[in-house]
């Protein structure tokens, strides 16, 4: 499976144990700012750390990143249940690139390629009831919240609750057309 799409300045395809120094790069610069809101910030210490994160999946829908200019600017993934009944989707973007529609471009394709090639029911998206950014793309995608999970979530911070967002095959309303 190729995945490469071309975003409007940016383009995500897997990322591979040679980007490893660059996105750690990425994220030490982001550290503060990705740990109010991701558990895993913590634990990325070394490019050692990163290039493990990367090499640890064949599947490269688990590890997509943005790169804008050639270079890793964020990531994004679908981690799928083992029966491919349901995604998962999380992502994080560096903060010079937040606010261009990235992000939830980039969740559209990975949405619509999630229903029409993987053959999944069910995508959920979470995230921490403060952070605004992250709960717009998934409401601006048609996800509807059902629910929180209390305290499911680990930051910098400590526990946080997240916010469940769900969206149905059925309710995917042709998502082709991308933004």
């Amino acid at each position: 499976m190729t995945i490469r799409w071309d975003l409007a300045g940016a383009e995500v395809r897997p990322l591979e144990p040679a980007d490893a120094e660059d996105l750690f790069r990425v994220i030490d610069a982001e550290r503060t700012r990705l740990g109010e809101w991701l558990g895993w910030v913590d634990a990325v210490r070394s490019v050692d750390d990163e290039r493990a994160w990367i090499s640890r999946t064949d599947d490269p829908l688990e590890r997509l990143g943005f790169f804008v200019g050639g270079r890793p600017v964020g990531g994004l993934g679908l981690h799928r249940d083992p029966f491919g009944v349901c995604g998962e989707i999380g992502y994080w973007i560096a903060g010079a690139f937040e606010g261009r529609g990235l992000v939830t471009a980039a969740c559209r394709r990975l949405v619509d390629h999630g229903f029409r090639e993987l053959g999944l029911h069910r995508i959920e998206i979470e995230a921490a009831p403060g952070n605004r950014r992250s709960r717009r793309i998934p409401e601006r995608l048609g996800f509807r919240p059902e629910g929180v999970r209390r305290e499911a979530g680990r930051t910098s911070r400590g526990y946080v609750d997240l916010v469940v967002y769900g969206l149905l095959e059925h309710e995917w309303p042709g998502g082709g057309a991308y933004l």
